[in-house]
């Protein structure tokens, strides 16, 4: 199987496996005096540095939860909740995910005011429409790092620094991101983070959230004194464990991974412009604007669960969207927010190259997914009524680019 579906899932590594194991067949918890909770705690504790160390951060600056959206939610409603006094105005871009618009719309049900702010074709937000858009009742803009749909990323930094010049805290989803691309918040000013490890062969179920000193947080779990208080519950330790090896791991080989996927994905991307007609690409090209391992597209007249499943069969696993929103039937919003056709939203597919990836691999993809197209078309009644349209109007909707 050609897996091309690292977006949703990764295999553990074997090492990060490996320091798991004794957390699963030894008991301790952290919070017990005996030496086998003081075993845990060192082990919590020394994840919580590797995990610091990797995003530039202070340890005190981490916080483990269960995952991505445990840690958006803790952030966006439990900084809402701690601040709201200052103000209750959120700006957010409306390609964040699905966890991050569903904690904004229960914010607005308490009372919050959630502004969109304006993105171009590729989904790039523009630093001046935030700062155009900033109030003094403007407490907190968020931002993803690069939209896990689109492959886009986001000028984070510029953002950053509009904030933090206007007194505003920024928080940024890079769930998406983390493993990709370089992820530092020594140097990026962000308030507060969501990420995980599973790009860099880290363990489902585990999380962080990122709180930049002095960030005031209400937390949203409420028991234990786990976390400093900000998340209450006995800690995944063996979950925590993997996520800390995983990301000691990955430091310092996060960008020379970006770069061997970047050349990657641009030669796929050439190639398949070439060879299959009227794909129609959504975010930036391969680049500095881009995931490096993602690539992401409609082909016209064919939906995109059948081109998933037609891929599967041949021995390529693909997606027809984020894993979140997979099952829903409504279509990506994210695709209509940039004004993707409605006829091609439901045709859009994205491919997310692994670290173990090769040139051969993705040869072989090319060809399954050319014969893959050409079948398809061949029974499709949307691609004979495209052709039509196509012949008579060819520039219709930018053809496929």
């Amino acid at each position: 199987m050609i897996f091309l579906d690292s977006a949703a899932a990764n295999p553990v590594l074997p090492a990060v496996l490996e320091a798991m194991l004794p957390f699963f067949r030894e008991p301790g918890n952290s919070a017990s005096l005996h030496s086998a909770g003081v075993r845990a705690r060192e082990a919590l504790e020394r994840a919580r540095e590797a995990v610091a160390a990797f995003l530039g951060a202070a340890p005190t600056e981490i916080f483990f939860t269960s995952g991505g959206t445990e840690s958006i939610n803790l952030a966006i409603k439990g900084f809402y909740e701690a601040n709201r006094k200052r103000g209750g105005r959120i700006l957010c871009s409306p390609l964040e995910s699905a966890a991050v618009l569903r904690s904004l719309d229960w914010l607005r049900g308490q009372g919050a005011e959630i502004v969109s702010v304006p993105i171009d074709r590729e989904g790039r937000v523009d630093p001046s429409a935030i700062a155009a858009t900033l109030n003094p009742e403007t407490i907190l803009v968020c931002v993803q790092w690069a939209n896990g749909e689109t492959g886009t990323m986001q000028p984070i930094r510029e953002i950053g620094e509009i904030c933090e010049g206007a007194g505003v805290a920024l928080f940024c989803d890079a769930t998406a991101a983390t493993g990709w691309t370089p992820v530092d918040f020594h140097d990026v000013p962000v308030a507060l983070s969501a990420v995980h490890f599973r790009g860099c062969g880290g363990p489902v179920g585990v999380g962080a959230l990122y709180k930049r000193e002095g960030v005031a947080l209400q937390a949203q779990i409420h028991g234990g004194p786990q976390e400093k208080g900000v998340r209450a519950g006995t800690e995944n330790l063996p979950g925590i464990v993997g996520t800390g090896k995983a990301a000691e791991l990955a430091t310092g080989t996060v960008a020379a991974t970006e770069v061997r996927l970047r050349s990657l994905s641009d030669k796929l991307w050439t190639a398949l412009r070439n060879e299959v007609p009227e794909l129609h690409w959504h975010g930036p090209p391969p680049g500095e604007g881009r995931l490096p391992h993602h690539l992401a597209w409609s082909a016209e007249g064919i939906e995109g669960e059948a081109q998933v499943l037609a891929c599967d069969l041949q021995g390529a696993a693909i997606a027809a969207g984020p894993s979140c929103m997979s099952q829903s039937l409504r279509g990506s919003p994210v695709l209509r927010a940039i004004g993707v056709p409605a006829r091609l939203i439901f045709s859009a597919i994205q491919v997310t190259l692994h670290r173990g990836i090769t040139e051969t691999d993705l040869d072989s993809f090319r060809r399954i997914y050319s014969k893959v197209v050409e079948r398809l078309r061949s029974l499709s009644p949307a691609w004979q009524i495209a052709k039509e349209r196509l012949a008579s109007s060819p520039s219709a909707d930018g053809g496929g680019r």
